[in-house]
């Protein structure tokens, strides 16, 4: 610690003042209006002194220390507001009250796993069946060593492989096997002890998450458990630190209110996202942070921003650094896609074409999924003018859907049978999407 530093880094306070996307001055100016709203003085409270709270130079005294739990909303243990003889004061209680929060941001529907059977994956019988009621009988301690860095790695080595087999196994088969690695990783998270085995844990168990997510939102068709999914991945990022990994886990998680139209909550997550890049993040990883806020920008009727974020997008995906492993979810190519759909958006449908065109030439061995979206968008570019053409589109990203099933391609393939003018073209493309879309989701066919 420097010689400056009397106090450890509050990496706990800076975390979630990330999470916010605030700044130093934002979280003062907080603090300072909920002192004005008590009628208290704020003694000189700085920018500069929120910076030394989180870089261990000082403690907040308890005058702030109050204010800073009411402007969180969260309590001070989980705020790094409490020195080590002060958590070990902590009643029982209040440590069961965390597990039984904790459990509730994830243990809503879970598809395909019986709920009793997904919390003991998650957390153990022996601390779930007394709190949560679920008639199972408590399990003693099975007496396995801590996780060390074998176990660790050995957890995130499976994880990789499930990433990987996201793009050609079924999706629903690899999230049940996704969702239960991650129950497991939060189980070994909750006794791992400190150091490096705990950080590849977490770092590990984020990932897990983070896979599940997608998978409920983008193939599933489910939102609220991909939600809270993406909550458990956030917990996980701040046990490792990771700001790579939080944007992206932020930006994802911003899909779901941008998927719905709402853009205060979308933006304010991307918002979170982007203060986290600027801790160092690769040139592929910031710009596909502007593709996902082009996308949101784009659903919520804002074209000119929307493709204001794609230029940024351009301008960064080749500068220098380095991105993580586990980006496998863009690549250059992908940004054409992204910067087709923005362009469709503002009626801008030649380059629509061109960078739709130019994002299925280039698709990686991963693009299966995508490719169906991509014909999709194409077969939009080209309806006002050459509907001929359009259908042709239409029915290679059925061809695509048959191949690799994509639950938003498939949604987007059928939100655009009505470009097509009607007859004979546009009845068989709605009769094969219909028997498409009986055999993988028939909820879904009315």
């Amino acid at each position: 610690m420097p010689a400056n530093h009397r106090h450890p880094a509050n990496r706990q306070l800076a975390w979630e003042r990330l999470q916010r996307g605030w700044s130093y001055e934002e979280l003062c100016e907080r603090v300072r209006g909920q002192m004005v709203a008590c009628e208290e003085t704020d003694t000189g409270l700085t920018a500069n002194t929120v910076r030394r709270w989180e870089t261990g130079e000082r403690r907040p005294d308890p005058r702030y220390r109050k204010h800073l739990v009411t402007v969180f909303g969260k309590p001070a243990s989980e705020l790094g507001l409490l020195t080590s003889e002060e958590l070990a004061m902590r009643p029982v209680s209040e440590v069961v009250d965390e597990i039984r929060r904790l459990l509730s941001m994830i243990a809503g529907n879970v598809d395909g796993i019986d709920r009793s059977t997904f919390l003991r994956g998650l957390l153990g019988v022996g601390v779930l069946a007394p709190l949560l009621g679920d008639g199972g009988e408590a399990v003693p301690d099975d007496g396995h060593r801590a996780v060390d860095a074998e176990s660790a790695g050995a957890f995130a080595d499976v994880v990789d492989r499930q990433a990987a087999l996201y793009w050609t196994a079924p999706a629903r088969e690899v999230y049940q096997s996704s969702v239960a690695h991650t129950g497991l990783g939060m189980r070994l998270l909750r006794t791992a002890p400190q150091g490096a085995a705990r950080l590849t844990l977490a770092e590990a168990a984020a990932r897990s998450a983070l896979l599940s997510g997608r998978i409920a939102f983008f193939d599933l068709d489910d939102a609220p458990t991909a939600e809270r999914l993406f909550r458990l991945a956030l917990t996980a990022t701040r046990e490792c630190g990771d700001h790579a990994l939080a944007a992206a886990v932020l930006a994802h998680a911003s899909f779901v209110p941008g998927f719905a139209g709402d853009r205060a909550s979308a933006l304010a997550l991307m918002d979170a996202a982007f203060a986290h890049a600027w801790h160092g993040v690769g040139p592929l990883t910031r710009a596909w942070l502007h593709c996902v806020a082009s996308e949101i920008s784009a659903r919520c009727g804002e074209p000119k921003e929307c493709m204001r974020h794609i230029d940024r997008a351009d301008r960064m995906a080749d500068g220098p650094g380095d991105d993580p492993h586990w980006l496998d979810f863009f690549e250059r190519a992908r940004l054409d896609g992204f910067a087709g759909f923005s362009a469709l958006t503002a009626g801008h449908h030649e380059e629509a074409a061109r960078r739709l065109g130019s994002a299925l030439g280039d698709l990686g061995p991963n693009g299966g999924k995508q490719r169906s979206v991509l014909l999709a968008d194409l077969a939009a570019a080209h309806a006002p003018a050459d509907p001929e053409r359009a259908a042709d589109h239409l029915g290679r990203a059925v061809d695509a859907l048959e191949e690799t099933w994509y639950e938003v391609g498939y949604d987007r393939v059928r939100s655009l049978l009505g470009a097509l003018p009607s007859g004979a073209v546009r009845d068989g493309i709605g009769e094969r999407l219909t028997e498409l879309g009986r055999a993988r989701r028939p909820e879904l066919i009315t």
